[in-house]
């Protein structure tokens, strides 16, 4: 059986169906659970969720500044007479060419109550039926990005606490297999990621990479060897802004009495060059960077 729309029911359909459809959270991976996502996809449907929700808010705030104020406009009256007349009338007639013609006065009171009615329309009501709805559909789908990303970071923090929590038992473990590195815990820290780089990707064999680094450190006299740890350099520009860098460091240092000499690279992959002197517990120098032909005292 077919059943007839009239216009303003299939126009009030095709709104439905628009708003469903535009409700939803449009996320790459909005059909699969997200403790099912891997974490390049957990991480893509958290920003894509972000993003969503923001442009959700500034399309609700811009139709809320734009909101139709109404616009009446009179249309009709009516007027509705009841009441009572009094009068006395004094007529006469004259014959006019073929014709008669009435003339007459009248004199009186009336008594009563009039009822005015005005009829008003508002021109913007159209207007103001299709903001209501797209601010409504702006909304929905703000709580519907909202709800997605929240439901991503959830799952993020999980795995986040997951992989802590399964590093320190690995590393407790390593320790405990290696109690001499106990005491070259830094040392550890600084070396691991080079021993990363070289495309470990357990855990383990990462630590135990690092543990054949270390043991295989030859030093020299004086500062002369091979050093891991971490370069960190400030910078302060003509305006006073400071700039922070910080990056794992490997250099092969050469001291002759005292002049230092090296050559290394950065975790970026820039290589730099030092020279200078020791003057205490500090180097004092100055830094090369070879790549990008820069220098800093």
């Amino acid at each position: 059986m077919k059943i007839p729309l009239k216009p303003a029911h299939l126009l009030l359909t095709v709104i439905a169906v628009l708003g469903i459809e535009g409700c939803a959270a449009h996320t790459p991976y909005r059909e699969t659970p997200v403790v099912s996502l891997s974490d390049e996809q957990l991480i893509q449907e958290l920003a894509s969720a972000v993003q969503g929700m923001g442009i959700a808010i500034n399309r609700a705030q811009y139709l809320m500044a734009v909101h139709p104020e109404p616009a009446y406009v009179l249309t009709s009256s009516t007027t509705t007479f009841s009441g009572t007349m009094h009068a006395q009338y004094s007529t006469y007639t004259m014959p006019i060419g073929y014709g008669t013609t009435t003339y007459g006065t009248a004199s009186g009171s009336v008594s009563g109550a009039a009822n005015t009615q005005y009829h008003y329309t508002d021109v913007n009501a159209g207007a103001q039926m299709g903001n209501a709805i797209a601010l409504g559909i702006a909304q929905a789908r703000e709580a519907a990005y909202r709800k997605r990303g929240q439901e991503a970071w959830v799952e993020y923090q999980r795995r986040v606490q997951l992989r802590r929590a399964q590093t320190e038992q690995l590393i407790q473990e390593f320790f405990s297999a290696h109690p001499n590195l106990q005491t070259r815990r830094t040392l550890v820290a600084a070396v691991a990621p080079w021993a990363a780089a070289e495309g470990y990707t357990d855990g383990w064999q990462t630590l135990e990479r690092s543990r054949s680094i270390i043991e295989g450190l030859q030093q020299g006299s004086g500062l002369s060897g091979s050093w891991y740890g971490v370069f960190s350099q400030r910078t302060k520009t003509d305006r006073g802004q400071e700039l922070a860098f910080t990056q794992f460091l490997r250099i092969d240092l050469v001291d002759e009495d005292g002049a230092i000499t090296g050559k290394g690279q950065l975790g970026s992959g820039e290589v730099i060059e030092l020279k200078g002197h020791v003057e205490g517990q500090q180097i004092t120098g100055a830094v090369a960077n070879t790549t990008r032909r820069l220098s800093e005292n």
